[in-house]
């Protein structure tokens, strides 16, 4: 069972041009709460299987609330340290060189979705009505997609890319096998790491989706695996993400259903919009 790789998304959530600039501009500010450096991230130990205590349709580390007319997020922890938590490492698998390197993956997860919209698009500084629309448009398509970013760390002279035509991308989540109905990349960038050196990376953006054939292929499921192949290479390399098994999506709408929020869907606390 899968989806082809011809297919394609009626619309893409995070356009690479317009999430990279955002990120850039907040990142400039220094110690922002919704700064994200991928330099600093790459350097930091990322298991090969990132392992979270809650479904990824939970919002653990984000209450979204409403005071004096504005939308209000309340976060456990910062965006970058956010995204590390949605982040792993990836394992060789099969035969071609071992090697190590800076490259990870982050999935995009319902609480690292919703977060960004503040460096993405200052939600919180708009309307409470029009930051309403943005946080529902941003959780339909987030029940659509499952999107995933593969930050490729390069040496001088090499693309990064894991895209395109000979290149193989596919998501496993138990038996079955998904590829990608969309994908694109950015452009190579210059990220700063240990001893004021610059490294070269390319943001790879990967679509998968949600339903396939009528069901919610995340519903039952507490693990799941992105496994690549790049254009020429022999090598396979796999980043993977397990949740704890009695927190899946049917369980946290169940959970929802019981403490009277069902009609707001599974992953929204109370007060939230």
């Amino acid at each position: 069972m899968g989806v082809p790789a011809s297919s394609s998304l009626a619309s893409c959530r995070w356009p690479v041009g317009l999430w990279l600039a955002a990120v850039l501009l907040v990142g400039c500010s220094g110690g922002d709460t919704y700064s994200v450096d991928e330099g600093e991230i790459s350097q930091r130990f990322l298991p090969a299987e990132r392992t979270v205590d809650h479904h990824p349709d939970s919002l653990k580390a984000l209450t979204i609330s409403e005071s004096d007319g504005k939308i209000q997020f309340e976060v456990e922890r910062d965006f970058e340290s956010l995204t590390e938590k949605w982040s792993s490492s990836f394992q060789n698998i099969g035969p071609g060189r071992s090697f190590r390197s800076r490259t990870y993956a982050t999935f995009w997860s319902l609480e690292l979705s919703l977060m960004s919209l503040q460096p993405e698009m200052g939600v919180l500084s708009l309307q409470k009505e029009r930051a309403r629309e943005m946080i529902a448009q941003r959780r339909a398509e987030y029940a659509k997609t499952i999107h995933i970013d593969v930050y490729w760390f390069v040496e001088r002279g090499r693309n990064g890319i894991i895209t395109g035509p000979g290149a193989r991308t596919e998501l496993r989540v138990g038996e079955e096998r998904y590829r990608p109905v969309q994908s694109d990349h950015g452009p190579l960038r210059e990220a700063f790491v240990t001893g004021g050196r610059t490294v070269l990376y390319r943001r790879n953006s990967l679509y998968f989706p949600r339903t396939v054939e009528g069901t919610d292929i995340l519903a039952d499921a507490s693990r799941m695996t992105l496994r690549v192949r790049q254009t020429g290479g022999g090598a396979r390399q796999e980043f993977a993400w397990r949740w704890n098994e009695s927190k899946t999506a049917q369980g946290a709408k169940r959970d929802a259903s019981r403490r009277g929020l069902g009609a707001l869907g599974p992953a929204t606390k109370a007060g939230s919009p």
